[in-house]
């Protein structure tokens, strides 16, 4: 694996990035595990000359080259290692007073240092984190043992970045967009439903932030998004019915969804129960791409109601109201199904793609999905994995 320098921002560079006169003191090339690839990444230490410093990182993703400055900063709410290290994907953390989803976990390893690392910071040292992420904003917290530290970190522009250390004008690559996007100016309502969504889902970016990855060899391959988890092996049987959270289910159709987020792509299964009143839940089992996530929902009327435009503005972080309690949007996904049997609903037609976004506060759980001409709301709770397969049975 080659860590050469892989964009034009050098080693002893200095210039004035938004008022702050910086030299570019060194480069740490970063990787983390993920599905039996190695991702990497560059993070480029930024000092000046009072000794403050700064991180400047560097990700070649699926809709081109992003760049985030992080600067340490202290919390008036901090977390000690041990709490940091209990939180999931989904949970939120309110650092400075102001409650943050959660968005990507891992454990980083330090592969490679050209130049002046970051005090402290040497090959294999091996840290881990997470990302909580607003929308507009993200915070970072990485621990190694009991200790632990917090960055902030905001985008930068690359037009920004060129201009800030003398460089011309597309030495920096902006982000692409694909075909009908932010960049077309098709008046259709399709159209500009879809630039909508794909311009508040990150341009297009559904898919990893860590695109640079080797095989397992070591030898470096083409970048391409990180592979797809497949549906849960579990697959409730037709028919099954049984008692769960202190209602009788039998399970009347399923489906197979295939999910695309900002951290990856799964597929999930996705069940419709009939209870004795022959009103419709909905079972999701892989709600965020976990073989053993079961999240029992029924139909909800959020407050205001709204159309699928204004779900589609909705940002990370949003607080939404309904059936008389709040939530936080802590997911955004585009999702289709792939295959569907038993009573069919709009949501659960093969091919048909949807845009969603998962909120939740406490025990409280909302999945909301909508095309341009309707938006779904359901509402419900985690349920244990044990508890669903004691009540309806068997698993094909």
């Amino acid at each position: 694996m080659s860590f050469a320098n892989p964009t034009p921002l050098r080693i002893g560079a200095t210039g004035t990035l938004n008022g702050w006169r910086v030299r570019v003191a060194g480069r740490v090339v970063l990787g983390v595990r993920d599905g039996g690839e190695t991702y990497y990444w560059n993070e480029y230490n930024l000092v000046d000359d009072q000794g403050t410093s700064a991180t400047l990182v560097y990700e070649e993703t699926e809709s081109g080259p992003e760049w985030k400055l992080f600067r340490a900063f202290e919390p008036s709410h901090p977390l000690d290692a041990r709490e940091a290290a209990a939180k999931n994907v989904g949970d939120t953390v309110n650092l400075d007073g102001r409650p943050i989803p959660i968005t990507l976990t891992g454990t980083s390893r330090v592969y490679h240092i050209e130049g002046q690392a970051p005090e402290g910071v040497e090959v294999g040292d091996i840290a881990s984190y997470f990302n909580a992420d607003s929308g507009d904003r993200m915070l970072v917290a990485s621990w190694t043992g009991h200790e632990i530290e917090f960055y902030e970190g905001l985008d930068v522009p690359p037009a920004t970045l060129a201009a800030a250390f003398g460089l011309a004008a597309n030495a920096f690559p902006a982000v692409s967009l694909s075909a009908g996007s932010a960049s077309g100016t098709s008046a259709s309502t399709a159209s500009r439903f879809t630039k909508i969504v794909i311009a508040l889902l990150g341009l297009s970016s559904f898919f990893s932030l860590r695109s640079c990855f080797t095989s397992s060899t070591g030898d470096p391959i083409a970048a391409g998004p990180r592979p797809k988890l497949v549906a849960p092996a579990q697959r409730l049987a037709d028919g099954a019915a049984g008692t769960l959270a202190q209602h009788r289910y039998v399970v009347a159709a399923h489906a197979v969804v295939e999910v695309a987020r900002v951290n990856g792509r799964h597929d999930r299964r996705e069940y419709i129960l009939r209870d004795e009143a022959n009103q419709e839940w909905l079972l999701v089992n892989g709600l965020s791409g976990g073989s053993k996530e079961w999240h029992l929902l029924h139909p909800a009327t959020p407050a205001p109601a709204g159309t699928p435009y204004d779900a589609a503005a909705r940002k990370l972080g949003a607080v939404i109201g309904i059936e008389g309690s709040t939530a936080r949007i802590v997911d955004l996904f585009q999702s289709k199904a792939v295959t569907a049997d038993g009573v069919r609903s709009a949501d659960t037609l093969p091919g048909v793609v949807q845009y969603g976004f998962v909120a939740r506060e406490g025990t409280n759980w909302v999945l909301a999905r909508w095309d341009e001409n309707r938006i779904q709301w359901h509402r419900g709770v985690a349920i244990p994995d044990t508890e669903v397969l004691a009540a309806l049975g068997g698993v094909k």
